[in-house]
């Protein structure tokens, strides 16, 4: 009879789902992720734009807008978290180059407006990284940014204290980016721990269904024996030598497949057939209790198929031994005063 193991064992080998990361969650692959980038680098230009005239060094603010804008693209870049680390250098230097440049092209004096708008531009890609499993280095950025800010402030008249106001909503905002990162990787551990669950109720479920048509499969192998030879008994039809010759190979196929299901393959189930209709006692005894290798069970269908076509009388006795033994298989043969016993050592193929 057949063996169910492998479908019980191909059911269970189910592909595991690719872990969500934050990534993933803000959808930086999506259409919406690359409209909100167009809109930060219009809103940057803009701001460039509108601010020119009160500019020193206009120059150094476009440069400084390409800089970022080229940052904009980097720190979206799909990727699976954290962040890649040459890219978050990347990042960095972005910051500390743009802020240097649209520093040098402010004015010392007068109101400046839109023309800091490096700070939110910066906190922007600072805030991405901070997302992305980047916070400390993330945090750096930002304080270097403040304190070039005060540095700036400072030398240009305007006081340390007024370059920490003007930066310190950013710190704020970054504070802000690291609570958020903080929600939204737990949210993904749970995410990740829902999807893992799915997959082991996927996988028993399978499992249970593969055993379920295994055991259908047996019962309906089992009928195919069984019923031909109870419906004769229950006929009350007198046996003939040859009937009852076909019952009790029907019964010692039966004891086969549930005492020794693991040798119930076709090869010996034939082997032993044969061997009982020369008048061998053949026993097969599987306390093994789990599938063979491929490479295994050829060398068991030899060894027993050998065995049996070898004996021309008294008895033979088949035994898969238990788990953990040097030795796979016993077969001991008695012919007269002859006992044979061969032996498959385990791991067999190795």
């Amino acid at each position: 009879m057949a063996r169910g193991g492998d479908d019980v064992t191909a059911a269970s080998s189910l592909p595991t789902p690719r872990g969500t990361d934050i990534s993933r969650l803000l959808g930086l692959h999506t259409r919406g992720a690359q409209l909100i980038l167009a809109v930060y680098v219009a809103s940057n230009l803009a701001f460039v734009a509108s601010t020119a005239d009160l500019l020193d060094h206009v120059w150094a603010s476009y440069v400084a807008v390409a800089l970022v804008t080229a940052g904009g693209f980097v720190v979206t870049r799909p990727h699976p978290d954290p962040f890649p680390l040459a890219l978050t250098a990347a990042v960095l230097g972005v910051v500390v180059a743009s802020t240097a440049l649209v520093l040098y092209a402010l004015p010392d004096t007068g109101s400046l407006g839109r023309a800091t708008w490096y700070l939110g531009a910066n906190t922007w890609l600072l805030w991405f990284l901070t997302l992305r499993r980047r916070a400390r280095l993330a945090w750096a950025g930002g304080l270097v940014m403040l304190a070039e800010t005060m540095l700036w402030a400072k030398l240009a008249g305007r006081g340390a204290v007024d370059g920490l106001t003007l930066a310190m909503p950013q710190i704020l905002l970054l504070i802000i980016a690291t609570l958020f990162g903080t929600a939204l990787r737990r949210s993904s551990a749970r995410i990740n721990a829902l999807a893992g669950r799915s997959v082991e109720a996927a996988a028993a479920a399978g499992a249970l269904e593969a055993a379920r048509r295994v055991q259908d499969e047996r019962a309906d192998e089992l009928a195919d024996v069984v019923v031909p030879a109870l419906t004769l008994l229950a006929s009350g039809t007198p046996l003939t030598e040859a009937m009852r010759e076909e019952i009790v190979r029907v019964e010692a196929q039966l004891r086969d497949s549930v005492r020794g299901h693991g040798l119930a393959l076709p090869p010996i189930v034939q082997a032993a057939t044969r061997a009982r209709s020369r008048g061998v006692a053949v026993t097969l005894l599987d306390d093994l209790g789990v599938p063979l290798s491929p490479i295994e069970t050829d060398a068991v269908v030899r060894a027993v198929s050998t065995a049996l076509d070898a004996a021309a009388e008294g008895s033979v006795t088949v035994r898969l031994l238990p788990p953990g033994r040097d030795e796979m298989l016993t077969i001991v043969s008695l012919g007269g005063d002859e006992v044979r016993r061969v032996a498959v050592p385990s791991g067999v193929g190795l």
